[in-house]
């Protein structure tokens, strides 16, 4: 009986670790098939200068790293090209426009929606900056400060310590 008792927890243990084994190798599998596949998609619809802080949100940041940034059902990305062509939807202003798809778009934001320091916070300290055009700076915040996030581009328009527009590409 004792020999029995042996073959059935060494049988046991054998089986068990082998289905231990092959579980774990399936959901690793499933997580990296899963993880390869998933982009980032970002869709805003209707008017930016009521508002315009969805620059800072999470999703925005991801949609602009991975390139998929949609406004008002056009696809704003730096690699599509198309002339000299513009349009105007709701308030903002899409350049070298082709159908569904533009090279940018530029937009208002609120007034002081969006401060420097929060533009800072989420898209860090590795920007091109560019003084005023008009050479008035009220503050030493004032200028273009233009990103490369992943797949996009965003240049923020800031006068005295707040985002005053965005142009996305």
């Amino acid at each position: 009986m004792n020999k029995i008792a042996k073959v059935f927890v060494a049988s046991t243990f054998v089986f068990g670790t082998a289905l231990g084994i092959n579980a774990y190798k399936e959901d690793v599998t499933h997580s990296e098939a899963q993880a390869s596949t998933t982009q980032s998609w970002y869709n805003y619809t209707g008017y930016t200068s009521k508002g315009g802080d969805f620059v800072l949100d999470q999703s925005f940041y991801n949609g602009l790293k991975s390139g998929n940034i949609e406004f008002n059902g056009i696809k704003v990305n730096s690699k599509y090209t198309s002339g000299t062509s513009s349009k105007q939807i709701y308030d903002q202003k899409f350049q070298q426009i082709d159908g569904n798809k533009a090279n940018n778009v530029t937009f208002d934001i609120q007034n002081k929606a969006v401060s420097f320091k929060d533009m800072r916070v989420q898209y860090g300290e590795n920007f091109e900056y560019q003084p005023p055009l008009n050479d008035n700076k009220k503050s030493k915040s004032e200028g273009l400060y233009g990103y490369k996030v992943g797949n996009g581009n965003i240049v923020f328009h800031v006068s005295d310590g707040y985002v005053t527009s965005a142009t996305v590409s």
